[in-house]
């Protein structure tokens, strides 16, 4: 793969269903988030988290007010076309995920506010994409460095990077995933997008497992195969069938969306995805006249009576987003939230205290797949009350498949000097994370039919 690669950061897909309600309960109450300052007083202060992507523009969303004041987005680094402003509407609706305070939906006449994960966490907007969502390899890998060497100066604890690239070569030769492996290697906790490429066949079948659709297995994107990182797969929500469209707020009933990208890796057959958060019509900032904006205005805008009395207007302050590329961000906001809790902790503690305290979910007929759901659901309470210890570098494991064709995960490998046993405190098995080392039903991963999987033109709709 040629560092000029072309990719695109529309992971967050876009979401063509005209339903008339739902916000970022999802996001905020079914990770948890709504909890963390009131039970664990922490809203992210201080944190600097870097988003890779289209760029971020201010608004009072991301003031530290929501009535105005100074900008959270601390820091600006340019790698793609001539304005570190985002004029495609995604890198906005990203950093909103993480770090919006709620503020055009704050007011006394407002019943429902649309804030971030972590609504005091500080961003640095680092421009890798331009004002379509695209850009190249060598830009990306340009804005990590840039983050590792300014890693202090602006707190960088995290980055985000809902965006990526199919795979194809090994993690240990590919450029991103070498740039990523540097960032973790530095302190930094690297939040990836699994990619939107679940979904085996273009048409519904009946009788096909993942709701018709068959599961693409093989489909987690390059940064995202990256065994340093945590991969996020994205869950939908459960829309109320008495009334189309309306959100019924039952964390039991979420359950994976179809389009989220499957485990495990290509040719490295590493177990992707790390867990699962909430991602599928995520209600979060637009960019007024971005290229977002004007070219899905008739389906992803949010009304202002979905969150406003007395008002049937159009809103020109949130947007409507579907995608791993949602999912990540709210990942990276609870990490926001633990490192102010326990700022010492490293990322290979992050990672493990996140997946060891999901919780384990199955698909929809009781099975368990964690090609899909990971580790399980994100547990924002849960980890922020972690007191686990990573002693060993919390690298992702590989799959192998037995003489008799099981699929398990490898428990003894070794990632050059990093033990898949991660040594946390407790733990002495695989089985406590994923629950189960067998994993079935996987063989078509070692076929061919994944080496076709196209990120650059894939777009989902959001899913009832």
């Amino acid at each position: 793969m040629k560092t000029s690669k072309l990719f695109l950061a529309l992971l967050g897909a876009l979401s063509c269903l005209s339903l008339p309600t739902q916000a970022d309960e999802f996001t905020v109450e079914h990770s948890g988030a709504n909890v963390a300052a009131s039970q664990h007083g922490v809203t992210g202060t201080g944190i600097g988290v870097a988003v890779l992507d289209s760029g971020v523009k201010f608004s009072n969303e991301l003031a530290q007010t929501v009535s105005g004041g100074p900008s959270r987005i601390v820091a600006k680094a340019l790698f793609a076309t001539t304005n570190t402003d985002d004029f495609c509407g995604h890198g906005t609706h990203v950093a909103a995920i993480i770090a919006g305070n709620g503020s055009a939906s704050s007011g006394s006449d407002c019943y429902r506010t649309f804030k971030g994960i972590a609504p005091n966490t500080n961003i640095i907007n680092v421009k890798v994409l331009d004002n379509q969502g695209r850009g190249t390899v060598s830009q990306t890998i340009s804005g990590i460095q840039w983050c590792i060497a300014n890693k202090t100066k602006f707190n960088i604890r995290v980055m985000n990077l809902s965006l990526g690239h199919e795979v194809g070569e090994s993690y240990t030769t590919d450029p991103l995933c070498q740039a990523v492996e540097a960032a973790y290697r530095a302190g930094i906790v690297v939040v990836c997008a699994a990619g939107n490429n679940g979904r085996a066949n273009a048409t519904q079948v009946a009788g096909r497992d993942n709701e018709g659709w068959g599961s693409a297995y093989g489909s987690i994107q390059s940064p995202g195969n990256s065994p340093y990182v945590i991969t996020v797969g994205a869950m939908k929500q459960n829309l109320s069938t008495a009334a189309p469209g309306t959100y019924t707020g039952n964390r039991a009933a979420d359950k994976i969306a179809t389009y989220s990208s499957r485990g495990p890796s290509r040719l490295d057959f590493v177990m992707k995805p790390d867990i699962v958060a909430p991602g599928n019509r995520v209600i979060s900032a637009i960019v007024d006249k971005g290229f977002l904006d004007t070219s899905y205005v008739s389906t992803n805008l949010v009304r202002e009576s979905e969150y406003r009395t007395g008002s049937t207007s159009i809103s020109k302050r949130y947007f409507y987003l579907s995608g791993t590329s949602m999912a990540a961000p709210v990942v990276s906001g609870a990490v926001a939230l633990m490192l102010q809790k326990f700022p010492t902790l490293t990322p290979d503690s992050v990672k493990a205290r996140l997946m060891l305290t999901a919780n384990k979910w199955t698909t929809p007929s009781g099975g368990w797949d964690v090609t899909a759901y990971g580790a399980g659901y994100l547990n924002i309470p849960a980890a922020l009350a972690s007191t686990a210890v990573a002693t060993k570098s919390a690298v992702s494991p590989r799959l192998f498949r037995d003489a008799v064709g099981n699929v398990l995960m490898n428990t003894s490998d070794l990632f050059s000097t990093d033990q898949v046993i991660w040594g946390t405190s407790g733990l002495n098995n695989l089985q406590g994370i994923w629950g189960d080392q067998v994993i079935w039903g996987t063989q078509v991963i070692w076929g061919t039919g994944s080496s076709t999987v196209d990120l650059t033109s894939k777009a989902i709709n959001g899913e009832n």
